[in-house]
């Protein structure tokens, strides 16, 4: 045998063997390969293509592209770092400007819709086609829909998913007089067409998920979807004796139509919830006798179990309501993909790492904006009995986990027009002077931060010291820590006396404003980070 030929290593393998082996790992892991030698070093820093790898995950996106697309990862490298120096920048430029009818306000997958109850119209605009494109997308009319005359028949909450091309919307109607059967109609965004994905037309609740004595004008429904889930709450007012609940389904798979989990409140006054890291079910309630208000954590990994109930996570105050916002769970759709153009690349968060923000009615209203990965790893860490749910109070979750925002200047309305999308929040903050508002725009993304305090031209700031916010409720400061940068946007908003929200996602901004000629019609402005805004001229 001949000893005097060296053994066969990393050195020895073509650079494009090495890029194709390091591309199956994460990017902690292809970073530490690179780290041990200057020839690994110089294959990653020679590589777009394994650069781009890091990149996607550092930033914690997903890529969205057609079949068989003809973007280069260089070129989606520098899309996506595009994207966060103008984020980073933060210079908002109008783009588009229009009227809209008012009612509920959503915006998902570069898709704009609204839900007007008292006509029962829902009108959805796509943003991306264009200042002189930007006409309706579609307009959804419930008087239109073809239903037997002798049917009731009322419709009382809508969701779209246009990255699956699904609309869904609740009907509510009575069976006969010991109940109310609900009923979710599933069809194409597009066409109106019966959804091709859905496992049936129609999801139907076999049992009552109302008292009969409950009055439609005391219930609120809302319907939401988080990839294959769709999940129906119904929340009775505050003088109603009749508990909230809740139903989820898979609606992609038949399981005999049944909902997979249902509850009937014994923790507390339910008001809003959400889906995260796709199998944890997060909801807010508010509790009786002054009891501080509570975040529910429950697991539902297997579907053909009831969901486990993991902590209560105990919040500081009391107030007088509660809703949560969040990022759209984006699922591209296979017809989705194959309609856009081989050279378009989009970039959206990825849903197993997300921000929600609970909003606190005032006075003062504030927003407790909580990243969820820290969330469950509390829920999950320590020492407790082996099926029963933790409780955590407050200072054992929220100040690692969260961060408190407020309106330096508090507002006439007690509202805090704050959204969040994936790491990233937008907050429209009124003004000392009273009469104008001012975009500023928080990162709590590590990665972004540490590139922007490496960036010379970086304006913004970032804070990593603990804030104290101060409640009418409590004797004692709320006091949090979850690090972010901040940047402003130095125009101001001479919109004070109408600016209803502001919402948000990697592309555009919209800031929704009441009509000054009719109290039932928004003005929408669409605004890009100024370097997207150019490069879509």
């Amino acid at each position: 045998m001949d000893f005097t030929k060296s053994a066969p290593n990393l050195h020895t393998l073509p650079v494009e063997i090495l890029c194709y082996l390091f591309s199956f790992l994460r990017a902690s892991s292809i970073l530490s390969c690179t780290s041990t030698c200057r020839y690994l070093r110089k294959v990653l820093d020679d590589s777009s293509a394994l650069q781009y790898v890091i990149e996607l995950e550092a930033q914690k996106m997903v890529e969205v592209t057609a079949p068989g697309a003809m973007t280069s990862p260089a070129e989606c490298l520098e899309i996506l770092r595009s994207q966060m120096c103008s984020w980073r920048a933060f210079k908002p430029t109008i783009v588009d400007h229009f009227l809209q009818p008012g009612g509920e306000v959503s915006m998902s997958f570069g898709h704009l819709y609204t839900w007007d109850d008292h006509p029962q119209i829902a009108q959805i605009r796509m943003l991306d086609s264009g200042p002189s494109e930007s006409q309706l997308y579609r307009r959804w009319d419930a008087d239109s829909y073809p239903i037997p005359k002798d049917t009731p028949f009322r419709v009382h909450s809508v969701c779209m998913d246009p990255s699956q091309d699904l609309f869904a919307f609740v009907v509510l109607e009575p069976n006969h007089m010991a109940e109310i059967s609900c009923r979710i109609y599933l069809e194409t965004l597009s066409t109106s067409e019966p959804h091709p994905l859905a496992a049936s037309e129609i999801l139907t609740s076999f049992k009552p998920h109302i008292s009969a004595n409950c009055h439609f004008d005391q219930t609120k429904i809302k319907l939401k979807i988080w990839g294959d889930r769709i999940v129906l709450l119904n929340i009775c007012d505050e003088y109603s004796a009749c508990p909230a609940r809740m139903q989820i389904w898979n609606w992609q798979e038949k399981q005999d139509f049944k909902c997979v989990y249902r509850e009937q409140e014994p923790y507390g006054k339910m008001d809003d919830c959400c889906i995260v890291n796709q199998d944890h079910l997060i909801v807010s309630c508010r509790m009786t006798s002054r009891l501080p208000c509570k975040l529910n954590i429950f697991s539902f990994s297997d579907l053909g179990k009831p969901p486990v109930h993991v902590a209560e996570c105990v919040l500081p105050f009391q107030p007088e309501g509660t809703f949560l916002r969040h990022s759209p769970f984006v699922t591209i759709s296979p017809d989705i993909r194959c309609s856009m153009a081989p050279q378009d690349a989009r970039f959206y968060p990825n849903a197993k790492n997300q921000l929600i923000a609970l909003n606190v009615d005032g006075p003062p209203s504030l927003v407790l904006i909580i990243d969820t990965d820290k969330l469950l790893t509390a829920c999950q860490s320590g020492i407790h009995t082996k099926g029963q749910s933790r409780v955590l109070p407050w200072k054992e979750w929220g100040p690692n986990c969260s961060r408190c925002i407020v309106d330096p200047v508090p507002n006439s309305q007690y509202v805090l027009r704050l959204e969040v999308a994936g790491d990233r929040a937008v907050h429209a903050t009124p003004n000392d002077d009273g009469t104008s508002y001012s975009l500023r725009t928080y990162d709590f993304n590590k990665y972004r931060m540490s590139r922007a305090a490496a960036s010379e031209d970086f304006c913004g700031c970032i804070i990593t010291e603990p804030s104290t916010v101060k409640h009418q409720q409590l004797d004692e400061q709320i006091i949090t820590n979850l690090p972010y940068m901040v940047v402003m946007d130095e125009e101001r908003i001479e919109t004070a006396s109408n600016l209803i929200d502001v919402t948000f996602d990697d592309e555009n901004i919209l800031i929704i404003k009441s009509s000054e000629q009719d109290e039932n019609e928004f003005v929408i402005d669409v605004a890009k980070p100024s370097s997207m805004a150019a490069r879509g001229k």
